[in-house]
């Protein structure tokens, strides 16, 4: 588990018990890692790295799957089970998935309710069904739920009913076009009439810092 002072600035750790993704997204920073470390988006299921949260003693917010998607289609179920058992057995921690198949939430009985659940929305057509499948799951299971506009490529006009936090970030390829502020503003008034909390990557290079934690389904703070 990598602690992140230099790395996802919303998180304090990573953890990777699941590596490995096949979507093949054209912006992904592990597919420049893989050109020196060819495999390393292989799927892989890593038993030894369950133990990682257990060693934290200090309550954390913990970034799963940094390395891959681990609710894509060809994850294993039963990994998936065993990660979730370790999020359950840790509840001084906050674990925060991320996934472009958000469908697959859906598929489990038993989600750790100390856990933030996630999906990418880029713009592009493939993540278009994204925004309306997690708010139907944060609806029938009252979990805080988050949806990453990273990177974003296109303008878009989110509803974002039953959705709790909201991230905005850039491609931070090299070369990669500044996105204009006039795209993030208008996900921000959407987010302001939600009420749902706004965090603002610094790759974005937005006109104003905005750093902001999502409540929990009960109007609590999550963190």
């Amino acid at each position: 588990m990598n602690n992140q002072k230099n790395g996802i600035s919303y998180c304090d750790y990573t953890w990777n018990p699941i590596s490995g993704c096949l979507t093949r997204c054209h912006y992904c920073y592990m597919q420049r890692i893989e050109k020196r470390f060819p495999g390393i988006m292989t799927q892989a299921f890593h038993p030894e790295r369950l133990a990682d949260p257990f060693k934290v003693k200090k309550p954390s917010k913990i970034f799963v799957g940094s390395s891959g998607d681990s609710w894509g289609a060809w994850v294993t179920p039963g990994w998936i089970e065993r990660v979730l058992d370790v999020c359950q057995e840790n509840l001084q921690h906050t674990f925060l998935f991320l996934t472009k198949n958000p469908k697959r939430y859906s598929d489990f009985l038993n989600l750790p309710t100390n856990a933030w659940y996630g999906t990418t929305v880029d713009g592009e057509k493939r993540t278009g069904e994204n925004l309306k499948i997690l708010s139907r799951f944060s609806y029938s299971r009252s979990r805080t739920c988050f949806v990453s506009f990273e990177p974003l490529l296109v303008p878009v006009n989110p509803v974002l009913t039953n959705i709790q936090w909201i991230i905005i970030g850039a491609n931070s390829n090299r070369g990669a076009p500044k996105p204009p502020d006039e795209w993030a503003d208008r996900i921000i008034k959407v987010a302001r009439e939600c009420e749902s909390a706004v965090w603002v990557k610094d790759n974005y290079r937005y006109h104003t810092r905005i750093k902001e934690f999502p409540r929990d389904c009960q109007g609590k703070y999550a963190c």
